[in-house]
């Protein structure tokens, strides 16, 4: 029975990290900054579509400004994968800024467990060319 046990908390965790991607995709849609501090992890580091590293405040306040303002933001994910405290998310996604053009990328976050609580610590997205 332990088999059922280990799959029923692979699940919880599984679950959870789903949930939260979905979560940190809609609070970066809604531009909810206080969500998203709650979300990321204070060392977070963000490798970005545009070639640049960027720390979480950096982020914070590119939303805030509206510098980065997504109008759509899709995300599918196609592997989450446990490492103790650490959970490999990946997959493609599909995001817009003015809704005319829209970017294929392909994306790959980190999460941690953090005082009992999954938080992003390191996010890489790539612009799919010719897609």
């Amino acid at each position: 029975m332990s088999h059922g046990v280990d799959s029923d908390r692979s699940d919880a965790w599984q679950q959870e990290v789903k949930a939260l991607e979905n979560e940190g995709r809609e609070a970066f849609l809604a531009r909810d900054l206080v969500r998203l501090n709650e979300l990321w992890a204070d060392d977070l580091l963000v490798n970005s579509p545009i070639n640049r590293i960027h720390t979480k405040q950096q982020v914070l306040d590119l939303l805030g400004k509206g510098v980065i303002a997504h109008v759509l933001y899709e995300q599918e994910i196609e592997l989450l994968q446990r490492h103790e405290d650490v959970v490999v998310v990946m997959g493609s996604d599909r995001v817009s800024n003015d809704g005319s053009v829209v970017l294929r990328r392909r994306y790959t976050n980190l999460w941690r467990l953090e005082e009992g609580a999954w938080r992003l610590f390191a996010m890489h997205a790539n612009i799919v060319s010719g897609a």
